[in-house]
């Protein structure tokens, strides 16, 4: 059986609502912007409602002023505001207040693994990571692709 893909429009409030009681639910990524650390479609997140300021470098399911859902990595925070970045984007956006905030990622399913923030590529994504903003789209992105593109050249041999 293939999993049912539901709105977030009609899924969020529900797990708005899940989460205020207190559960971790897993949320299949769908966007293309916290890659190369999130894969779409097949990199499972497991969020959990925050309880008080997250740091910078962890990540956030937020709701953007227009209502739409997002989830990024905190840039920076500062007297109760939060700046966001996706990992694939060069733009921060905020100041967005703390109560925008209404769930974080506690860790992530990959291929049956639990990827948690005391994992290596978990941090370097939550701290050097942060420090290419500006040349990511024009270098990292393109640089991180080049092993990707040689594994599926060799796979297709």
């Amino acid at each position: 059986m293939s999993p049912k893909i539901i709105p977030a429009a009609e899924l969020m409030p529900h797990y708005e609502e899940l989460l205020e009681a207190g559960a971790e639910l897993p949320l299949v990524i769908s966007g293309t912007s916290m890659t190369p650390f999130l894969r779409p479609g097949i990199d499972t997140v497991y969020l959990k409602k925050p309880e008080g300021m997250l740091r910078p470098g962890e990540i956030a399911f937020f709701h953007r002023m227009d209502g739409s859902h997002v989830l990024h990595r905190v840039w920076k925070t500062e007297s109760g505001m939060y700046w966001f970045l996706g990992d694939a984007q060069d733009l921060v956006e905020g100041p967005l207040p703390e109560k925008s905030v209404f769930a974080y990622v506690t860790k992530i399913d990959r291929d049956g693994v639990s990827v948690t923030p005391k994992d290596r590529l978990w941090r370097f994504f939550a701290g050097p990571w942060r420090l290419t903003r500006g040349t990511r789209r024009r270098f990292w992105l393109r640089v991180w692709r080049i092993p990707q593109k040689l594994r599926r050249k060799k796979k297709e041999k």
